[in-house]
């Protein structure tokens, strides 16, 4: 493939987050929706028909007319079409998380490597400007040596959310509640600036709702660097409290929600750090004043993608990584880290919270 060529892309799974994936193929640059693959013919096709795509409902039928597939089933449905997909020769991009669990994932990532396609997750809060920028400040040493880094997701999900779909709130097709699904992006953002976990204890529980997963979860993380951490989600918090990263160092404290800064506190600051703060906290300001215009703008119910958020730069990665012979920025074994440290907080969760070796 060389670097002009159109990459073919196909949705399997018509689904709530389809029409992201969707949306974001049509904006980038240098990809096309080809076809969309599902059981139901009418969300299938309205999908497809939105973009000039072709309509399926079988998998091999989709696989003759893409280079490369965006899988967007229930979660624990992802290893055996993946595999399929992947035995076909044609790229794969996950949406979040790869699977249930870090062994069905290793397969996954296998087959990957051994056939010699990009493998991709969708952990689109990687690609936030301003989480980028944090990274790269973090790394520099702006906070000093890290003591400690955390995350907190306190979301709301009524009863009606777990029963609009049968597989929601299971454990074999959601693997997992509020952390595995709601909580993931930030877990995955928090392990990003933090580095590799060394162990956990965890607790998880399930209050106020009829379903099987978790819908309260804290854990005590070890890192490996010696820092320590708290990750905390719940899916029962009314009205829904802000979510965040904190990360606290020798110099000063940093606190994100992924795609805005929301402190940054520094002992003795210089002029230059100064500056950079009050740079970052407008265009926090400028992007969540934006992000509000659109979703406001949008009809009720739609799957918006904003301007700082949304898939399009996790679809433009995967294509470039494609005709460029290299891994994408959110590979297979990244993808990983933030389910493996989920499951460990549920194995410990059901081992009297004893800690879990990573």
């Amino acid at each position: 493939m060389t670097m002009t060529d159109e990459i073919r892309m196909g949705i399997i799974g018509p689904g709530v987050i389809a029409p992201s994936h969707a949306f974001a193929i049509d904006k980038a640059q240098g990809a096309r929706l080809a076809a969309v693959c599902g059981r139901r013919l009418e969300p299938t096709a309205e999908l497809a028909d939105q973009y000039g795509a072709e309509s399926v409902t079988d998998i091999a039928a989709l696989l003759d007319a893409v280079d490369a597939v965006t899988l967007c089933t229930p979660s624990g449905a992802h290893l055996d079409i993946a595999l399929e997909v992947i035995a076909a020769g044609k790229h794969l991009l996950i949406e979040k998380p790869l699977e249930t669990t870090p062994e069905r994932i290793d397969q996954i990532v296998a087959a990957a490597r051994q056939q010699g396609i990009v493998l991709a997750g969708v952990f689109q809060s990687r690609f936030a400007p301003i989480a980028r920028r944090l990274k790269g400040l973090v790394a520099a040493g702006l906070l000093g040596e890290i003591y400690s880094g955390s995350a907190y997701i306190k979301r709301y999900r009524p009863q009606s959310y777990y029963d609009s779909g049968g597989w929601r709130g299971t454990w074999d097709l959601d693997g997992g509640g509020c952390l595995m699904n709601q909580g993931i992006h930030l877990t995955d953002l928090l392990l990003w600036f933090m580095g590799e976990p060394e162990s956990v204890i965890g607790s998880a529980e399930t209050r106020g709702r009829d379903v099987e997963v978790e819908t309260m979860a804290m854990g005590l993380i070890r890192y490996r660097s010696g820092a320590r951490g708290v990750l905390e989600a719940t899916t029962l918090a009314y009205p829904e409290l802000p979510e965040y990263v904190e990360i606290v160092g020798a110099r000063g404290t940093l606190i994100f929600n992924g795609n805005a800064l929301q402190r940054l506190d520094l002992i003795d600051p210089t002029p230059e750090e100064e500056a950079t703060k009050e740079e970052l906290l407008q265009v926090s300001a400028e992007l969540a004043a934006e992000r509000e215009r659109i979703i406001a703008a949008a009809p009720p119910g739609t799957a918006v993608p904003t301007v700082d958020m949304g898939h399009t730069p996790v679809v433009v990665d995967f294509a470039e990584a494609i005709r460029e012979g290299r891994p994408p920025l959110v590979d297979g074994a990244e993808g990983r880290r933030a389910v493996a440290l989920i499951t460990a907080l549920y194995e410990s969760s059901r081992n009297n919270s004893q800690p879990v070796a990573l």
